[in-house]
């Protein structure tokens, strides 16, 4: 295939830019190294951004006296929110668990300006179509963007969509399934403040929702909606889908049925819940929110163990204090929490793919079971592992991965928590 366009030669090439993607772009960049950020959407912040999931879950630990378990890269993100004006004090929720609300808008700017003023490149409007190189070691990413495609030359490479699919277009045969329902959120304008409604109005509205269309709402319980304290909006999480895997024709049919959902179940909502009279759907997604479909074994996978006794290990490279949340099916939640609401160590392993080479796990597409994934699928502990695998691939050479040590070292120096 002829491309007419130069490469760009860079020393780490980072896919994805959530929360994991510009943690690792930024770790990586403070390393020293020529970084390029790669983003199918024209912004960055992922899941908050992209799917509209307007808070960052996993800074803190559950219960009563919550206690910050991401720092380092994270930590620069909340404080670029404070420095534009947005509060970044957790809430408690009635789970136990603490979360951070978040304005899309000024992340996307927050962001902007950290991974400009790093010097990373940004490639947004840009996706991977194929990885080159010989064995386990890639060394081109074939891209697309608006104008065509082009190379980008790496000698390092992280994985941070989400979802593995950088693994999956390195190793398609070595993808296994991990079936997690997918969530479309919304954001509903012109709530009445001055009218308090509870769980029975929420639940009397799924059921006049399926006494309406003959169908159930997968979430029975009406779904759950959090006011944002800048507007008279809420973000709400009230419609699942399942999500086979990401083919075309899965997507579509998921993205259009579970926005057909989301406007037949609006019309109830009016009809049942105080102060939703007047409500309307300001907007959905934007894209449906992928949990996951699909995951690769890594060399040393967090497991549900780790979860369960809040375990530490002598390899951690970054902690995670968000129970095992699970979405096995839609409209199924099960939480598996940590001992004694305390975090546990994601290893560095988790983060380097069965196989020798150049490729690294962030966020989402790290190595870890069913349980322990849905802990570090979370965005706060995504910013933990992002960290780490930028700082890791900016510390390799050719055929070495950074030893251990070296990585921690230079976390801490960074600011992570380990």
């Amino acid at each position: 295939m002829s491309i007419g366009r130069p490469p760009l030669h860079v020393d780490v090439a980072v896919v994805g830019g959530g929360a994991a993607g510009v943690a690792a772009a930024l770790g990586a960049a403070a390393c020293g190294a020529r970084v390029a950020l790669i983003e199918a959407y024209g912004f960055f912040g992922g899941t908050a951004t992209v799917a509209g999931v307007q808070s960052y879950c996993g800074f803190h630990t559950r219960g009563e006296q919550p206690r910050q378990v991401v720092a380092g890269v994270g930590q620069r993100v909340l404080d670029a929110l404070q420095a534009l004006g947005h509060d970044v004090v957790p809430i408690a929720q009635s789970s136990g668990n603490w979360i951070i609300l978040l304005d899309p808008e000024l992340l996307k700017r927050a962001l902007d300006g950290l991974v400009s003023a790093a010097g990373v490149q940004p490639l947004l409007h840009c996706r991977v179509a194929a990885v080159e190189g010989r064995g386990n070691r890639f060394d081109r990413l074939l891209c697309v963007d608006p104008q065509g495609m082009f190379e980008v030359h790496a000698a390092q490479m992280v994985d941070a969509t989400g979802n593995a699919n950088l693994a999956a277009l390195a190793w398609p045969g070595r993808m296994r399934p991990r079936r997690q329902a997918a969530t479309l959120t919304a954001r509903l304008s012109g709530l009445d403040p001055a009218r308090a409604y509870g769980r029975d109005d929420l639940r009397r509205a799924a059921a006049d929702y399926q006494q309406r269309t003959g169908m159930p709402l997968a979430r029975g319980n009406g779904g759950y909606f959090v006011p944002l304290p800048w507007s008279d909006a809420c973000w709400a999480m009230m419609v699942d889908v399942e999500l086979p895997d990401c083919t075309s024709p899965s997507l579509a049919r998921a993205e259009m049925q579970a926005r057909g959902i989301a406007h037949d179940y609006l019309l109830s909502l009016r009809r049942c819940v105080p102060g939703f009279a007047r409500v309307q759907l300001e907007t959905t997604g934007p894209a449906l929110g992928i949990r996951a479909t699909q995951h690769i074994v890594s060399q040393r996978d967090a497991v549900i163990d780790d979860v369960l006794q809040a375990r530490r290990h002598a390899d951690g490279i970054a902690r995670s204090g968000w129970p095992g949340e699970l979405h096995p099916r839609a409209g199924v939640t099960e939480y598996h929490p940590i001992a004694g609401d305390d975090w546990f160590h994601v290893p560095y392993g988790a983060l380097q793919p069965d196989a020798d080479g150049n490729l690294w796990l962030a966020g989402s597409s790290i190595g870890a079971d069913d349980v322990a994934f849905g802990s570090v699928r979370v965005m706060g502990c995504a910013f933990a592992t992002g960290h780490a695998a930028g700082v890791a691939a900016a510390l390799s050479s050719p055929g070495r991965r950074a030893p251990l040590q070296a990585v921690q070292h230079t976390l801490i120096e960074q600011g992570a928590l380990l």
